[in-house]
């Protein structure tokens, strides 16, 4: 990515194992900061799970679903990108789509948390029904805040967007250059639609307006006060991730994203005024 679009720095939100297909995110030069809070997004993930032998009761395969949720212990597979050392792993929501008896074939969708091996999953599945089992294929459809409905590309869009914006520049084709393509759309729009805005990834949180004449203390590492907020959505809670934005937008600040400190628990009182002061303010939007 970095060589195909020319840019100085790219980041992920999560390897895909050799063979797995789904959701990649993959942010490009200012938007890597972003790379951490996409890391520790949840995941979602459809798999296939085939057994090694046929089911006395098929039933026992959902309830086997409903054992492994929560928090469960995992060791990364062979063939892994992590140390292989024992950790704890959270399973929120797992749900049986279908199986086929004769195959010993199961689908079956998983929510959970970030690093969690679905193929170690698999296994365990297996020897809890007592049968044993393998994965035996995988896809993301989840990652972080986007999903694969979101109008996501692949690599080849990537390169022909490229290829596009550097061969149309102006906005115009020669007809003995290209013919197939509709040269009424606007300029840079492929490319456009392939690298989308890094907004898109904030719209998730909740989001705190900062007073223009604070903005450039908080940036340099000062505490975010009471009297620098303008307007924030209501229900935040301590620690809770946020997105701060100015008036301007929220490219105006370096900092997007923080945890809410425990001084707004120290000052209960202030909290509450200046929540009835703006208690008429209309809802905080992204702006662009």
């Amino acid at each position: 990515m970095r060589r195909i679009l020319r840019v100085d720095k790219t980041g992920h939100s999560g390897t895909l194992d050799p063979k797995v297909t789904g959701c990649l995110i993959v942010c490009v030069d200012r938007a890597t900061r972003l790379v951490k809070s996409q890391q520790g997004a949840g995941k979602e993930y459809v798999a296939v799970l085939r057994l090694h032998d046929k089911l006395k009761d098929p039933s026992a395969l959902p309830r086997a679903l409903q054992t492994l949720t929560g928090a469960l212990f995992q060791r990364p597979p062979l063939i892994s990108a992590v140390k292989r050392q024992l950790r704890v792993r959270t399973i929120y929501e797992s749900k049986l789509l279908e199986y086929d008896e004769n195959r010993n074939l199961a689908v079956f969708w998983v929510s959970c948390e970030a690093g969690t091996y679905i193929r170690t999953l698999c296994v365990h599945l297996g020897l809890l029904l007592g049968v044993g089992g393998h994965m035996q294929e995988l896809r993301r459809v989840r990652s972080g805040a986007l999903s694969e409905n979101d109008e996501i590309v692949t690599m080849h869009d990537v390169m022909d967007a490229q290829w596009l914006y550097d061969n149309t520049r102006d906005g115009s084709f020669c007809s003995h250059q290209v013919d197939v393509l509709d040269l009424t759309i606007p300029l840079e729009s492929y490319l456009r639609r392939v690298i989308r805005p890094l907004e898109c990834l904030l719209v998730g949180y909740k989001r705190i307006v900062v007073k223009d004449s604070a903005v450039n203390a908080v940036c340099y590492g000062a505490k975010l006060m009471i009297p620098g907020l303008l307007r924030y959505e209501a229900d935040i809670s301590v620690h809770e991730e946020v997105v701060l934005m100015t008036t301007k937008g929220v490219d105006d600040l370096d900092c997007q994203c923080l945890e809410i400190s425990n001084e707004y628990q120290a000052r209960p009182s202030q909290l509450e005024s200046l929540r009835c002061q703006l208690s008429n303010l209309p809802p905080v939007i992204m702006a662009s």
